[in-house]
């Protein structure tokens, strides 16, 4: 519907209107509008899985997720912010999957190791590197014309390796510092090999990447 004019953002669906007014019918639409978000967000995942890239439309999504323009204008302010709430909910997931990962190990310094070549597993996963490279294009594109927004994002990966970081260093597995400085250099160092592996500028395999990655990580960090 190009040129349209989208509903206002935060309305009240049709028939919810009247009872704008009161505390459980407020709580009631914030429920229906955070479902219709959910189900747009995973319709939006679907696509850019099975294109290999965000080629969809709006009107797509909506017919994927099963819902209307009207709502989709509720929730999203267009098709950009629809993907930054898929790198948000993509962001948690991972964090989640990453911590997983790291909690079947007891030692400090095997789950650093495990926070440092954990992402890179992700990659092998059958059909994710089509999917992740859509992704990181996306995700750099954005990041210019919607920094504010952008900036938190990956917050919840930097806090997986802060957590490890200092437990490594509490047992003295490390040297000392400053936890969180040396948490964010190393995540941006695994960012920064998992984008060259996306792109293509970097053609070993990613297990491969990440071992020599963790012993660069894990001289440097020597106590």
């Amino acid at each position: 519907m190009a040129g349209a004019e989208p509903p206002a953002r935060g309305a009240l669906p049709e028939g919810e209107a009247f009872a704008a007014g009161g505390e459980g019918s407020t709580n009631l639409a914030r429920v229906r509008r955070a479902e219709v978000t959910g189900r747009l967000v995973e319709a939006a995942r679907a696509l850019v899985w099975d294109a290999g890239g965000p080629t969809f439309t709006v009107t797509q999504v909506v017919g994927a997720a099963g819902t209307s323009l009207k709502s989709f204008y509720r929730c999203f302010s267009g098709k950009d912010e629809l993907l930054v709430a898929l790198f948000e909910d993509d962001a948690r997931r991972g964090a989640a999957a990453l911590v997983s990962m790291v909690d079947v190990e007891a030692d400090p310094l095997e789950r650093l190791r495990i926070v440092v070549v954990g992402l890179f597993r992700f990659l092998t996963v059958d059909g994710r590197l089509p999917y992740a490279a859509a992704l990181v294009r996306e995700h750099l594109r954005l990041a210019e014309s919607r920094p504010d927004q952008l900036r938190g994002v990956l917050h919840p990966f930097v806090g997986v390796f802060e957590d490890a970081v200092t437990a490594a260093q509490g047992c003295g597995s490390v040297r000392p510092g400053n936890a969180r400085h040396d948490a964010r250099t190393l995540f941006h160092l695994v960012l920064s090999h998992l984008h060259a592996l996306i792109c293509h500028q970097i053609e070993e395999p990613p297990t491969e990447v990440a071992d020599e990655l963790w012993a660069f990580c894990s001289a440097a960090l020597r106590p």
